[in-house]
């Protein structure tokens, strides 16, 4: 750990410009998980969701100050429905976010005023979308592959999916913790939960552990995609899990 990080660990703050609501803040209350802490004064996003934001604005010309501003016609997938990311976005005309509410609900139906969809069969048509965005979703996903495909599928020739995920650069193959075999929860190691807004008290089961295989597999979809590794403390952005990937639909030849 650097000398600033620990710092911030020990009680420090930035200051700057917090790329989910583009106004200059103070980024606190740091702890040992940097990438899940240092709240935003203003909009109260942490670290993680201003990498994620951060790379938006990159991809599409914003500057890292201000409201996000859109193309009417620019289509928007969120994988949440809570948060000040979500609130930030949810201001663009062409905006969708959803949440997973469980297999017994069609996909793109509404539950208690908020949409559900499975990642990995989702409601929209091929071609719609023209960028998806998700931030530790993929892990909890028995098959994340066929929801990456369903991502492909959905999006515009040249759309993106920015996301984040646990990720292991120094192993080759995904650590697979669990899996569903005939429909039966099967774990493979010690199980390992996620906080979820949706289940506070429970958390959420981590199915897998992304490494370089992730990479190759999403190349044979249809995907070309890179690796950020982030380091922008003006935006309250450190630590040594900042890292965002942004997985872009080849065109067809």
């Amino acid at each position: 750990m650097s000398v600033l990080e620990q710092g911030l660990v020990a009680g420090g703050t930035l200051q700057g410009t917090c790329t989910v609501c583009g106004q200059a803040a103070t980024f606190s209350r740091f702890n040992d998980n940097l990438r899940e802490s240092g709240s935003c004064s203003v909009c109260n996003s942490n670290n993680r969701k201003r990498q994620v934001a951060f790379v938006l604005r990159q991809f599409y010309g914003l500057p890292n100050y201000g409201r996000f501003a859109f193309n009417s016609d620019f289509v928007i997938f969120n994988t949440e429905t809570s948060g000040s990311f979500h609130e930030q976005l949810s201001r663009h005309s062409s905006y969708y976010a959803s949440e997973y509410f469980g297999p017994q609900y069609r996909p793109g139906a509404m539950v208690d005023g908020r949409r559900h969809e499975d990642l990995q069969n989702l409601s929209f048509d091929n071609n719609t979308l023209g960028v998806v965005l998700s931030s530790d979703v993929l892990e909890h996903m028995p098959d994340p592959y066929k929801a990456h495909a369903e991502i492909h599928r959905a999006l515009k020739p040249g759309g993106r999916h920015i996301f984040t995920v646990p990720f292991d650069d120094q192993a080759f193959q995904d650590q697979v913790r669990a899996s569903l075999v005939n429909g039966k929860l099967v774990h493979h190691m010690p199980a390992i939960y996620h906080g979820d807004p949706l289940n506070p008290n429970e958390g959420i089961l981590v199915y897998r552990i992304f490494a370089l295989e992730m990479l190759v597999r999403l190349n044979q979809i249809g995907f070309n995609t890179r690796l950020h590794v982030l380091h922008e403390p003006e935006f309250g952005i450190v630590g040594p899990g900042a890292l965002v990937f942004d997985a872009v639909k080849t065109p067809a030849a």
